[in-house]
């Protein structure tokens, strides 16, 4: 909803400006967008529904992207930064966005597969390694692809960003040195592609959000956990699990961000400029910046809890066996997942996604938890 609140005039009544500030408190607090003349000018205030952890890598890029679009916009776009989760959890923040409580959503596409099939594509093992490469073909998929852009506006969504979480990781009770250690183990993952992989290891999959797991893994539904490293540290799993491996998969998920269609359609074009500008600059390198720079320290804080025992590489040779048992079973995997959702032509999609991480192969990237698990490895 929009609402326009110009700066008082004099001769207007004490009880106008009254009635003006309750309306705006009350749009508030239902969401969508309020526009508000407090500081003097017309400022477009946006809602924040947000599943990024504080002192999460997510939540710095998150974070660098809301402070440069207020500081682009010097004042005129402003943004209501709701704690995570409190608006909606993790997987409803999409239908948060979509159904007008929020303006802008920031979570785990792969929570809601239906509306992000073009996105799980990332998913694929063994196919992402750089995740500025990554990010950028995803951007270049759903800004210049046709049938991307016309997937995501139908769901009702304005496309920002989506960047990799971090390498696969293992974390576990006992050591996973190989593909074989990993039938029958109780398994936390998320994506649908991933998930499919280790099934077929023989793998039991709980499919939960990240801030559920910590609670999963102490009442022991499960036993093992997959996934970045800040599940380790900033979700705490390394208090309860002492074994943490990379088995060489690479970037396996990621986390997104989106305007409401009609938010961003009900933007003026100088703040769509704006909008516009930062997005770019987050997508061409700003946003993997922020998120190393936060996951380079969440490598200390893992050396230095007493409660994990190791941090380790898979051996080549153990990696290079489980890739080529999945085959071209992964890229089967994601296609019957898009087919489910309807996506247009998945085939060309995949193409398209191929093609993107061949075009930004030479983007510069270091890999904050690669270095942090030769670093362990070295010790």
């Amino acid at each position: 909803m929009f609402t326009s609140t110009k700066k008082t005039q004099p001769g207007r009544s004490a009880a106008a400006v009254t009635t003006i500030a309750a309306l705006t408190l009350a749009l508030s607090a239902c969401g969508g967008v309020v526009n508000d003349a407090s500081a003097g000018g017309e400022t477009t205030t946006l809602t924040v529904a947000t599943a990024a952890a504080i002192g999460t890598p997510n939540a710095a890029v998150q974070d660098w992207y809301l402070d440069r679009v207020e500081e682009k916009s010097e004042g005129t776009i402003k943004f209501d930064r709701t704690a995570p989760e409190s608006l909606c959890k993790a997987a409803e923040v999409v239908e948060c966005v979509r159904d007008g409580r929020a303006d802008l959503g920031v979570t785990v596409p792969d929570y809601t597969p239906q509306y992000f099939a073009t996105l799980s594509v990332s998913g694929i093992p063994f196919v992402g390694q750089n995740s500025q490469a990554i990010t950028q073909a995803l951007y270049d998929i759903h800004t210049e692809y046709e049938p991307a852009v016309t997937a995501l506006e139908g769901h009702g969504l304005h496309y920002v960003s989506a960047w990799p979480v971090g390498r696969f990781l293992f974390g576990s009770k006992q050591p996973i040195d190989n593909v074989e250690d990993i039938a029958g183990l109780q398994t936390r993952a998320s994506g649908p592609v991933i998930q499919e992989m280790l099934t077929k290891a023989g793998a039991n999959i709980a499919a939960i959000t990240a801030s559920e797991t910590y609670e999963a893994a102490e009442r022991g539904v499960v036993t093992t956990v997959g996934g970045a490293m800040d599940f380790a540290v900033n979700y705490k799993l390394m208090e309860l699990l002492p074994y943490w491996s990379d088995p060489g998969i690479g970037q396996y998920s990621t986390f997104g961000m989106w305007f409401s269609k009609e938010a961003y359609d009900g933007l003026d074009d100088k703040a769509k400029a704006v909008v516009d500008e930062v997005t770019e600059e987050l997508n061409a390198g700003a946003g993997v910046q922020a998120f190393n720079e936060v996951a380079a320290g969440q490598c200390e804080q893992l050396a230095a809890a007493s409660t994990v025992k190791t941090v380790e590489q898979w051996d080549r040779k153990a990696t290079q066996d489980w890739q080529e048992r999945i085959g071209n079973d992964a890229e089967a995997a994601w296609l019957k997942v898009a087919n489910g959702f309807n996506l247009e032509n998945p085939e060309a999609l995949l193409q398209e996604y191929k093609t993107g991480l061949e075009n930004h192969a030479d983007a510069q990237y270091e890999d904050a938890t690669a270095n942090c698990v030769a670093n362990f490895t070295k010790k």
